[in-house]
């Protein structure tokens, strides 16, 4: 189970993306490619601290602990993509799996209800909206996601919109932090878990 990342414990700089799983295939004749898509994108991400206290550099290393190198994931939140507003209590009506575009339901009827660039979360899978989204009448919503569902989510699974999240392991099992006599520093590096 997914522990939480600590209160109150920000990175100085985040490197943040999405690697995804794509094959090129280049004719050696003309130099033509033909790119073929398979499921499995992911997010990643670089964390650097650059001067933790005494306190700060405790909680880290603990956190660090507890995930136990690449055994343990945790809940990394969107420390930049968090929202204030309401637009009701989103729901899956169908995400398929392999797909790009998921419908929701339960949001403010007849609204923009998502911008460009927002991130959800449903189910500990993190996503970018990449177009636009304006609910129906009914309170339903088709939206565009960053990278393909990879299986089939139920319908009636909650969204998490406001405090977006992903799900995330340690990429290696070695960590250090540079001390120096008041502060720390130090970089990590994690991957989606799945």
């Amino acid at each position: 189970m997914a522990i939480a990342w600590p209160d109150g414990l920000c990175p100085t700089e985040m490197t943040w993306g999405v690697v995804y799983n794509n094959r090129a295939f280049t004719s050696t004749l003309s130099n033509a490619q033909q790119i073929v898509g398979y499921p499995g994108a992911y997010w990643q991400c670089q964390m650097t601290f650059g001067a933790l206290s005494r306190e700060e550099e405790r909680i880290l290393t603990a956190f660090i602990g507890r995930l136990q190198g690449m055994f343990g994931t945790f809940n990394l939140p969107a420390f930049t993509r968090t929202r204030s507003d309401s637009i009701g209590a989103p729901k899956v009506v169908s995400a398929n799996a392999q797909a790009s575009v998921m419908r929701l339901d339960g949001v403010t009827a007849n609204k923009k209800v998502f911008s460009m660039g927002d991130y959800i979360t449903i189910g500990g899978v993190m996503f970018e909206v990449v177009d636009d989204a304006s609910s129906d009448a009914s309170g339903q919503v088709l939206i565009n996601v960053n990278k393909p569902i990879r299986k089939t989510i139920a319908a009636g699974t909650a969204v998490e919109y406001q405090a977006p999240y992903a799900e995330m392991r340690r990429v290696s099992d070695n960590h250090a932090l540079t001390l120096r006599p008041l502060v720390a520093n130090g970089s990590l590096e994690f991957r989606e878990a799945f």
